[in-house]
């Protein structure tokens, strides 16, 4: 009796650890791919998204989306590492791991084109709390940049046990019919 006991306690460890791990190595892969976008490593950042965003895509055609953000010449763009990252539960749906993330990444812009007249700044700032949240838009008069926390949800992918994660942002509704035919319809719920 002593044995089974000892055996189903081993296991329960054995399964959080593995949980915990794999959190772990979700929030790390992020981490990397997240830094790869701030390196503007576009190449390499490629090789973190969902594989399958790539049958709707090409790869060049991902590229030239992300190369034209940081290239934007009325816009100065700079990404930061998340603040906060929340990894749910794994799911495994078709043999392929999934898990929900919630993430809070800070960005910063500039608008180089823009007068920062005190109207002007009033009314992108209220334009961002609209899209972000209040509480979530400052404008530093130092550099003329507005900081924003994104809140971003995120479905995070594996097709080899968890080895390597894959990411792709789902919470645009002007992409919901894209993202269903990459990402199985029970992760929207």
């Amino acid at each position: 009796m002593k044995k089974y006991i000892l055996l189903g306690l081993s296991l329960m460890f054995f399964n959080s650890t593995i949980a915990q791990t794999s959190s772990e190595k979700i929030e790390t892969d992020f981490v990397n791919y997240t830094n790869l976008i701030i390196d503007k490593k576009i190449d390499e950042a490629i090789e973190f998204s969902n594989p399958k965003l790539f049958e709707i895509f090409t790869r060049t055609q991902m590229k030239s989306l992300l190369e034209m953000v940081y290239n934007m010449p009325n816009i100065e763009y700079k990404m930061n590492l998340p603040t906060n990252i929340e990894v749910g539960d794994i799911t495994r749906i078709d043999n392929i791991d999934y898990a929900k993330m919630n993430i809070i990444s800070p960005i910063e812009m500039k608008f180089k084109d823009m007068e920062a007249t005190k109207e002007n700044i009033f009314l992108l700032k209220a334009n961002f709390e609209i899209k972000f949240g209040e509480g979530n838009v400052t404008y530093d008069e130092k550099t003329d940049f507005y900081k924003i926390n994104t809140r971003k949800k995120i479905i995070a992918s594996s097709t080899d046990n968890g080895e390597n994660w894959k990411f792709i942002v789902v919470d645009n509704p002007k992409m919901e019919d894209i993202l269903k035919k990459i990402i199985p319809a029970e992760l929207f719920e």
